[in-house]
């Protein structure tokens, strides 16, 4: 059942990306949505954090357009409702750990081109989300997504697919009290 699941949230998470870069925003929070009902949160808890998903990457996107035309207190201002956003993610899906804060400063340093601060950020949103019990885990899982977004800017949409499938695999297997994903 797991590796059903994996392989079924790493495809919609893949999908995810490839909607993002489409701008179908709708489409992308259907994805999202999908794979909170298939995480077991309720049909209601699902669309509202798929929606606000949606939200937060819109968001993202109007601060990638500020910092392209040198505006950094615009971007900024993005970037803090990008937070909220994902905010209203984890209290959707009654999460107790914050891990907002970090996926919106990796969001935010990736498209800045700070690799260090991405892997930072992306391995404390990890870390946060399944403890320090599962601190190999967390690395893991930060290395995933690296590697998602690695591929994933090369356009390598199977590759992409299966460094979903193996980061869902690992998270799944330790049945986090929270997902570490916001989207």
């Amino acid at each position: 059942m797991n590796e059903t699941l994996a392989a079924t949230l790493g495809e919609l998470q893949a999908q995810i990306y490839w909607l993002h870069d489409a701008e179908e925003f709708t489409e992308l929070a259907s994805a999202a949505a999908t794979i909170y009902m298939k995480l077991g949160y309720s049909q209601q808890q699902a669309e509202t954090a798929g929606k606000l998903i949606s939200e937060a990457y819109k968001l993202a996107d109007d601060a990638a357009l500020a910092q392209q035309a040198g505006d950094f207190d615009k971007e900024m201002q993005f970037y803090h409702q990008v937070k909220d956003k994902l905010t209203q993610v984890e209290n959707t899906l009654g999460y107790q750990t914050s891990i907002a804060i970090h996926q919106m400063q990796w969001w935010m340093y990736f498209r800045h081109r700070q690799k260090l601060q991405v892997l930072l950020h992306l391995f404390l949103q990890h870390l946060k989300a399944v403890g320090l019990i599962n601190l190999f885990t967390a690395i893991k899982l930060t290395y995933f997504l690296m590697e998602i977004g690695r591929v994933h800017k090369s356009r390598d949409m199977e590759t992409t697919k299966h460094n979903a499938i193996r980061y869902w695999a690992e998270v799944l297997k330790i049945q986090p009290p929270q997902y570490p994903y916001l989207g």
